[in-house]
Formats: C-alpha cells, structure tokens, sequence
C-alpha cells in the first residue's frame, strides 16, 4: 500500500468518525446514561466490527453475501431494527442518570451492543462496499498492507469514539436534569 492511498484511507476513516451516526448517537447516550467505560467498551465493540468489515471486504463482500442470501439481509434487517427501537426508546425514555460503580464494571454487553449496531449500520456497510477499493488494489494488497489497514481502522474509529465518549462523560453533568436528558434523547434518537 502507498503512503498516498494510506493517508486517503486516514482522512476518509476521519470523515466517517466524525460524522453522526448511529454508533455516535449510542456511544454519546451511554457515556451519559452509565459512564465512560462502558461507552468506551461500546465504542471497541464499534471498531471490532469495522474491522470485521474491513476483512470481510478484502476477502470477498460480495461473494459471502450472495452466498449467505437472505441470511445477510436477515442481519442487516435485525441492525436496522435495532436502530429503530433505540430511536424510539430515546424518544420516549431520556436517557437515565448513571447506575453508580456497578454499571461501568461490565463493559462486554455494551462491547457486544456496539458490534451489534455496527453490523445492521448501512453506513459502515456501504463504506467498506464502495470505497474501500477506491483506496485498496485487493488483488495486490499483502498480509502486511491488510494488516496496516486494520490497525489504522481500528484505532481511528476506537479512539474517535473514545474520545465522544469522553467528552460526553466530562460534560455530562449538565444533563442531570431531565429537560436535558429528554432533548439529548429527541436528538440522538433522530
């Protein structure tokens, strides 16, 4: 891989963290809703499953997909479904006040949350769909370039994530009260 295609794969992993997005919008609810380090173990659980992407489209996407038929759409329908009850749940329910020090203790179910949603996101799919060749020539892209891509996926979408999830956290003493809770809830349920 060259170091132009490496830095266009940088900026556009950039792009993708930084915009809004289903996995945003979860991260950012559970860092306020029950503390930093179950959102940040939901944020690896978003970056596992990028890379899962990332691999599964170096070796063939579209192949498994059409093997797999109507249990990949059964999958993506579940994401999608998923998506749809978190919106209206935060619609309806602001997002609840932190649970205290036992709470954050158990980070594999929103680890396992955040592969999840990833999963069902169209967004996450699309990208590694369409322009993940825009960057990779896969006929001859090495285990080391393969290797390089995953790391370099895996740490800018973990610690953008990470770093929402912080941000989140550190601030979210201002939605202690429910009038701010209920409109971050409106917010990240859209």
């Amino acid at each position: 891989m060259s170091l132009e295609s490496w830095i266009a794969l940088l900026f556009a992993l950039t792009v993708l963290g930084l915009s809004p997005g289903p996995a945003w919008a979860a991260v950012v609810t559970t860092s306020v809703a029950r503390g930093l380090v179950p959102a940040a173990a939901m944020s690896l659980g978003v970056a596992s499953a990028d890379v899962f992407f990332l691999l599964l489209a170096a070796f063939g996407l579209v192949v498994l997909a059409n093997a797999l038929g109507s249990l990949f759409f059964a999958v993506k329908m579940a994401g999608a479904g998923y998506l749809i009850w978190l919106g209206i749940r935060l619609w309806r329910h602001p997002p609840a006040l932190p649970e205290g020090p036992a709470a954050a203790t158990r980070p594999l179910g929103p680890f396992l949350a955040g592969f999840a949603l990833t999963l069902g996101n169209p967004k996450a799919i699309a990208f590694y769909l369409a322009f993940l060749p825009a960057f990779i020539d896969l006929p001859v892209m090495t285990g080391g370039d393969l290797a390089l891509i995953a790391a370099t996926t895996f740490a800018v979408i973990a610690g953008m994530l990470c770093g929402y999830a912080a941000i989140a956290a550190r601030f979210g003493r201002l939605f202690r009260r429910e009038t701010y809770r209920r409109r971050l809830g409106r917010v990240l349920g859209t």
